[in-house]
């Protein structure tokens, strides 16, 4: 975590209180983290990084078979897509009053947090839109793509969960299209917390749960977010190094600051991070479940 920034000798925050805020704000965050299980983590650049420049490598033909030491070759020459894009800052602010600071040095007692928690929430929240759908400045193109937004494959037989059969049937289409690609399990998948909830329904004549059906088939797990949205949802490579990776350049942070004409504390929760997308082969969309 960044080191707070004290302000002011009467009116700092102790180190206690410091601490709090940012133990606070990692936890509140935590538990709604589901786009960091999907992507390996990079290295940490440094706050002084502002881009990042990757390369794609575009398709490759097949091997041959010959008789014999071949005469012939059978090469490509490198093809490498430059790519690079802006490191984005998901960030929520936060202000505690004056007052409040003061009570808690003078009483010994805990700072209400709710705010600091509530804007670690929101983060983590728009976080996971950020590495599963993208960024959209205008709300329609994509500016920086997630995992949904950059799938090479999409299932887009139109399978409502609503009937219970379509599960099996949507999951083993992705699958297959996968495969083609020679991607093969395991597995991650990401619904809608609407179609997850169908899954939990039992398959008829077993004791066995659509969910505990998926998870089985897959070799992975089955997460819910709100960030998918309704009747959407994709399936992508678990273990997924070399295929993408969420690069970051400064981790869940926090920052605050004394503000001048109220003394309130004003507080920052941010990250700063960006996805990258290696091989969209290795990500299926689902789009009409």
């Amino acid at each position: 975590m960044k080191s707070m920034r004290f302000v002011g000798v009467d009116e700092q925050l102790s180190t206690e209180q410091g601490q709090i805020i940012r133990d606070r704000a990692v936890t509140a965050a935590r538990r709604q983290f589901i786009g960091r299980k999907l992507f390996p983590v990079g290295p940490i650049l440094g706050e002084g990084a502002q881009s990042f420049g990757y390369d794609t490598l575009t398709e490759v033909s097949d091997a041959r078979i010959d008789v014999g030491w071949p005469g012939s070759e059978s090469k490509d020459i490198l093809n490498l897509a430059r790519t690079s894009v802006a490191i984005p800052t998901v960030h929520k602010e936060f202000e505690i009053p004056k007052l409040d600071l003061a009570s808690s040095r003078l009483n010994g007692t805990p700072l209400n947090l709710s705010v600091v928690d509530s804007a670690a929430y929101k983060v983590a929240l728009q976080e996971d839109s950020l590495l599963i759908l993208g960024w959209s400045r205008d709300g329609s193109n994509y500016d920086i793509n997630g995992l949904y937004n950059s799938a090479g494959n999409t299932e887009s037989s139109s399978l409502d969960y609503g009937t219970k059969a379509n599960i099996e049937t949507s999951l083993l289409n992705a699958i297959g299209l996968l495969e083609a690609d020679g991607v093969y399990a395991p597995y991650n998948m990401v619904l809608n917390p609407t179609q997850y909830a169908q899954t939990l329904a039992t398959i008829a004549n077993t004791g066995i749960t659509y969910r505990e059906y998926v998870e089985k088939t897959i070799e992975g797990t089955l997460y819910q977010t709100p960030a998918v949205t309704a009747g959407t949802g994709l399936i992508c490579k678990a273990n997924a190094d070399g295929f993408f990776e969420y690069v970051m350049a400064e981790d869940l942070s926090t920052y605050t600051e004394v503000l001048a004409k109220s003394r309130n504390l004003w507080g920052r929760v941010y990250v700063r991070g960006l996805p990258v997308v290696y091989d969209a082969n290795a990500i299926c969309q689902l789009t009409t479940i």
